[in-house]
C-alpha cells in the first residue's frame, strides 16, 4: 500500500495537518495567498517572495549595467507555481539587441574591474555575501516558489553554498596577484544556463570568473527569476554596475550569445543534445566553450556495504530535491533482495508536497521534468523492465512519484538513456570488475558514489571509476574548495577549487578571441579524399633504402593503404618516403593505445621519469642525425643544434614533472577529507604543427606520457622525418602501444581522429579551417579538443613548450571524498 503522500490538484489536505496548505479548487479564482486556502507556514514564506514580485508590478524584465530594464515590444511568457499553475509574474524575453547591450555593459565594465588589485575584488565579493545573507529568506522561498523543490534543501543547501563560494573566491582574488603570476582574466564570459538548479549552478561559475577579473553576461531560461534577483542584490551594492548582467530569454538566444565578438569564452548547463548543439554551432568561432551536461549520477553498492546507509544515499541521489537527475544504482547479487525490499519500503515513507512546506521530502519540478520522466517509465515498461511506484498518483497529479525500475535489458536503449528525476534504475553486478565494467560504459561520467566498509575496495572501485567526482559512503557532499566537474559526455568544464578558476584565465600575452570561420568549410568533404602520391624524382643525398613506417602497437609496419608519400628538402629534392597511413592505420593505431592504457596509468610517476629520461639520453645520441635532417628541411645548422638540444631538455622536464607530481589531500570541513586526483585523458590524438618540427612533437609527447595518456601522434607533414627517426628508440624503449605515430595526409588523418569514438581527447596545431572541423567532429563524443586556430606557437619558449597550460590539458581532475562519521 502507498503511505506516501502526493497528492492531486483536487485533494483537499494538501499537505495536511503540518503546513503543506490546501490546494486551490479548479477554476476557483482564489488568490495563492488567501488565508481561507494556505496555512499559515506557508502563508508566512509566500508573503516575502511576493512582496518583491509586487515591486517589479510583477513584470520581470533583465538586470543590465546595474539597474532593470524592460524594453517594449518584447515576448513575455509567464511565471508560474509548478504545483498549482497560478502565474506569479510575467517575464520579458530577450531579443537580440538585449544581448549586444548585456555583452557592451559588460565589455565596458571589464576594462575597470580586471585592472583592480585582487583585494579590492576580495572585498567586493565578500560584500556580495553579506547582501546574500541580509536577504537568504527571499532567496530560499523565492527559488522553492518558483522550481517547486523543498524548500529546507534551498534553505540549508544552496544559500549556505552560495555564500561559501564567494567566501572562497574572495580568498583566491587575494591572493591572484601571488598565486596566479603569468596568468590574466580572459575577459567577457557567457554564462547560459537549464531550468534546473539556476541559481546554484550560477553561482558555482560566476564567483570564480568574477574573482579572477572576469565579468559575465547569464542568459537565464525563461521565467527564472532567482537569478535575476541576485543580480539586483550585486547591483545595490552600488559600485562596479555591469560585472553581473543577466538576460532571461528562449534557449535559441544561447548561440547568439556564444557568437558575439565580446565574449571570450561561452559556459554551458544543460542537457547534453543542446550542448553538442552549441559545440557544433561555435565551431570556428573563436570563443573557448566548457560544457556541464546532463545530471545524471550513479551509485555503486556493494555486499559489504551498510545497507541501510546506502538505501539513505539512494534518497538523497535521486529522490531528494538536492538532486537534479536520475540515478543508475549498481547492487552487488549477494545483497540485491534485501537492499530492493528495504529501498521498497523506504519509497513508501517519502512525503512529496509543496515545495514550501518544510516537512516534505519531493517537491514538483513543473510539467516538463513531470513528461520527461514519463516518457522515459512508459519506454522502460515497454522493453520488458520492472517499474515499482509507491503507490499510484492522480492523473491531474503535478507531483511523479519516486519510481524505481529494475530487469531493464541490457540491449535496452534506456541502459544509455540518461535517466531523469526522479527515477532510479537499478541493476546487479557480480563482481568488481564487472561493475566497473558497467558503470564505465555509460558514455556520461559526472558523479558517482561507492558503498563499501572495506576501505581497500571502496577506494579500487574510485580510483576505477570514469567520473569527475565520487564518494565514498555519501552521496551529494559539495564544497566551495572541492572541485566538481565531469568527462565524457557530462562535460569538460569545472567549477570550484583551483580548476575552478584556471576555467576564467589564459597565459598571459594570449590574444583575445580571434575569429577563423569559414563559411567556405564543407564538413562532409574535409579531409575525405586523399591526394595521389607520384614519383617525385632521384633521391639526393642519404636516404632509406626503404620508406619509413608506421610506429603501431609497438612495431612498424606497412600502411594499410600500402603507399607511400615523398617528403622534399628546403631545395625542393627528394629527402624520403613516408607511409601514407589512412582511417584503417588509425583505427588500429588507437586499438593499440587503449591495450596499453591500464599498464601505463599503472606506472608510478617515477616509473614514467625513468622512461622520459631514457628517451631524452637516445635523443641526445641522435643528436648529430638529427640536426642533419632540421638542416636539410631549410633550419640553420645553429637553429637545428638548439631544437635538438631543447627536445632532449623537454623530455627530462616533463620527466621531473612526472616524478614529482602527486594527488593532493586536503580537508573540506567538518565533511572529512577529499582527495584531489590528476587522472589521464585516455587515448590522446595529437596532429602536430609544422612549425618546430622535432620540438614540438616531443613537447605535446612528453607532456602527455607524464600524465598518463597514451597516445596516437601525427608528426609534421612537412619535415616528419626527424620525429620518424626518434620513433626507432621509442618502438625500442617504451611499452608496446603507447606511442603510436601515423604519417600520411593531415587533413584526412585529423578527420580520422576528430571522428573516431574511442579517441577521447585531441590536440590540433595546423590550419584554421583544420580548427574549425576538429571543434565541429568533437561534437560526436564531446571530447575535449585543444587547437591554435590557424595560430603558430613559439615552441622554443618555456610557457609554451613546457608551461603551465600544457600541463593542465593534459589530466583532468577527480574529487574523492572520504567522509568522517558512522
Amino acid at each position: 500500500m502507498f503511505m506516501g503522500y502526493f497528492p492531486s490538484v483536487q485533494d483537499k489536505n494538501w499537505g495536511g495537518q503540518r503546513g503543506a496548505g490546501v490546494p486551490l479548487p479548479k477554476d476557483s479564482g482564489q488568490k495563492l495567498s488567501s488565508p481561507s486556502c494556505l496555512p499559515d507556514p506557508i502563508l508566512n514564506s509566500l508573503r516575502l517572495p511576493q512582496a518583491w514580485l509586487d515591486t517589479q508590478d510583477r513584470h520581470l524584465g533583465h538586470y543590465v549595467n546595474g539597474k532593470w530594464l524592460k524594453p517594449e515590444h518584447r515576448n513575455s511568457v509567464p511565471c508560474q507555481d509548478p504545483i498549482t499553475g497560478e502565474r506569479l509574474a510575467i517575464c520579458l524575453q530577450a531579443q537580440a539587441e538585449d544581448v549586444v547591450a548585456a555583452v557592451e555593459a559588460a565589455g565596458t565594465a571589464f576594462e575597470n574591474w580586471s585592472g583592480l588589485p585582487g583585494a579590492s575584488r576580495a572585498q567586493h565579493l565578500l560584500r556580495l555575501a553579506k547582501m546574500i545573507q541580509k536577504h537568504q529568506r527571499l532567496l530560499w522561498t523565492l527559488e522553492s516558489l518558483v522550481t517547486g523543490r523543498a524548500v529546507r534543501e534551498v534553505r540549508d543547501g544552496d544559500v549556505p553554498l552560495a555564500q561559501q563560494l564567494l567566501q572562497y573566491h574572495a580568498v583566491q582574488a587575494y591572493t591572484q596577484e601571488e598565486v596566479l603570476a603569468g596568468w590574466e582574466p580572459m575577459g567577457v564570459i557567457g554564462l547560459i544556463l537549464s531550468p534546473t538548479f539556476s541559481f546554484l549552478e550560477m553561482m558555482w561559475r560566476i564567483c570564480p570568473a568574477l574573482a579572477v577579473g572576469c565579468t559575465v553576461v547569464v542568459l537565464v531560461p525563461p521565467a527564472s527569476p532567482t537569478p535575476l534577483l541576485l543580480a539586483q542584490l550585486a547591483g545595490e551594492l552600488g559600485s562596479f554596475p555591469g560585472i553581473l548582467n543577466v538576460i532571461s530569454g528562449p534557449a535559441s538566444l544561447g548561440p547568439v550569445l556564444a557568437s558575439q565578438p565580446g565574449v571570450q569564452k561561452v559556459t554551458f548547463c544543460g542537457a547534453i543534445e543542446e550542448g553538442r548543439a552549441l559545440r557544433r554551432t561555435l565551431a570556428g568561432k573563436g570563443a573557448e566553450l566548457g560544457l556541464a551536461l546532463g545530471a545524471e549520477s550513479l551509485l555503486m553498492l556493494t555486499e559489504a556495504a551498510d545497507v541501510d546507509s546506502a538505501v539513505e544515499g539512494v534518497v538523497d541521489a535521486a529522490w531528494s530535491d538536492r538532486s537534479a537527475g536520475g540515478l543508475r544504482l549498481l547492487i552487488q547479487e549477494s545483497v540485491w533482495d534485501e537492499t530492493m525490499r528495504r529501498l521498497q519500503e523506504r519509497m513508501a515513507r517519502l512525503r512529496g508536497g509543496r515545495g514550501l512546506d518544510g516537512a516534505v521530502d519531493m517537491g514538483a519540478r513543473g510539467a516538463a521534468a513531470h513528461d520527461l520522466a514519463q516518457r522515459y517509465v512508459r519506454e522502460a515498461r515497454s522493453q520488458g523492465a520492472q517499474v515499482f511506484q509507491a503507490g499510484a498518483v492522480p492523473s491531474d497529479s503535478p507531483f511523479f512519484p519516486p519510481t524505481l525500475v529494475s530487469d531493464l535489458p541490457p540491449a535496452s536503449p534506456c541502459t544509455q538513456a540518461e535517466v531523469p528525476w526522479p527515477v532510479v534504475v537499478a541493476s546487479p553486478f557480480r563482481t568488481a570488475k564487472e561493475a566497473l565494467a558497467v558503470a564505465n560504459g555509460t558514455p556520461r561520467g559526472a558523479s558517482a558514489s561507492v558503498w563499501s566498509e572495506r576501505l581497500g575496495q571502496a577506494l579500487e572501485l574510485g580510483y576505477g571509476l570514469r567520473v569527475g567526482t565520487v564518494w565514498i559512503n555519501a552521496h551529494g557532499l559539495r564544497n566551495a574548495e572541492v572541485p566538481t566537474g565531469g568527462c565524457k559526455e557530462s562535460g569538460s568544464s569545472w567549477s570550484g577549487g583551483p580548476d575552478g578558476l584556471y576555467e576564467y584565465l589564459r597565459p598571459s600575452g594570449t590574444p583575445a578571441r580571434l575569429s577563423y570561420f569559414s563559411e567556405n568549410l564543407n564538413y562532409g568533404t574535409f579531409g575525405l579524399a586523399v591526394p595521389s602520391t607520384l614519383p617525385a624524382g632521384p633521391e639526393i643525398g642519404p636516404s632509406p633504402a626503404t620508406p619509413y613506417g608506421l610506429l603501431i602497437g609497438g612495431h612498424f609496419q606497412a600502411p594499410g593503404a600500402r603507399s607511400s608519400r615523398p617528403i622534399q628538402d628546403a631545395q625542393g629534392n627528394l629527402h624520403g618516403y613516408v607511409a601514407e597511413g589512412g582511417a584503417k592505420d588509425i583505427r588500429g593505431a588507437v586499438e593499440a593505445a587503449h591495450q596499453a592504457a591500464p599498464g601505463w596509468v599503472g606506472q608510478s610517476p617515477g616509473a614514467r621519469a625513468t622512461l622520459l629520461w631514457a628517451l631524452a639520453t637516445a635523443l641526445e645520441r641522435r643528436e648529430a642525425a638529427l640536426t642533419s635532417r632540421l638542416e636539410r628541411h631549410g633550419t640553420e645548422l645553429k637553429d637545428a643544434k638548439v631544437e635538438v638540444e631543447l627536445s632532449a631538455r623537454q623530455l627530462r622536464a616533463w620527466g621531473a614533472r612526472a616524478q614529482a607530481q602527486g594527488h593532493v589531500l586536503q580537508v573540506a570541513g567538518l565533511k572529512g577529507p577529499v582527495l584531489r586526483l590528476r587522472e589521464p585523458l585516455g587515448v590522446l590524438a595529437i596532429v602536430c604543427p609544422d612549425e618546430w618540427p622535432l620540438l614540438a612533437f616531443v613537447s605535446l609527447l612528453a607532456a602527455a606520457l607524464a600524465h598518463g595518456n597514451t597516445v596516437v601522434l601525427v608528426p609534421s607533414g612537412a619535415c616528419p622525418i626527424p620525429a620518424l627517426e626518434l620513433c626507432q628508440d621509442m618502438a625500442a624503449l617504451l611499452p608496446a602501444g603507447l606511442v603510436n605515430v601515423v604519417t600520411g595526409d593531415r587533413d584526412h588523418l585529423t578527420r580520422c581522429l576528430a571522428l573516431h569514438q574511442d579517441v577521447q581527447a585531441l590536440w590540433y596545431f595546423g590550419s584554421a579551417q583544420g580548427s574549425q572541423f576538429v571543434e565541429w567532429a568533437s561534437a560526436g563524443n564531446l571530447k575535449p579538443v585543444w587547437v591554435n586556430r590557424g595560430c603558430p606557437w613559439a615552441w622554443d619558449q618555456e610557457a609554451k613548450g613546457a608551461g603551465r597550460e600544457l600541463g593542465l590539458r593534459a589530466a583532468r581532475t577527480k574529487a574523492l571524498w572520504l567522509p568522517m562519521g558512522d
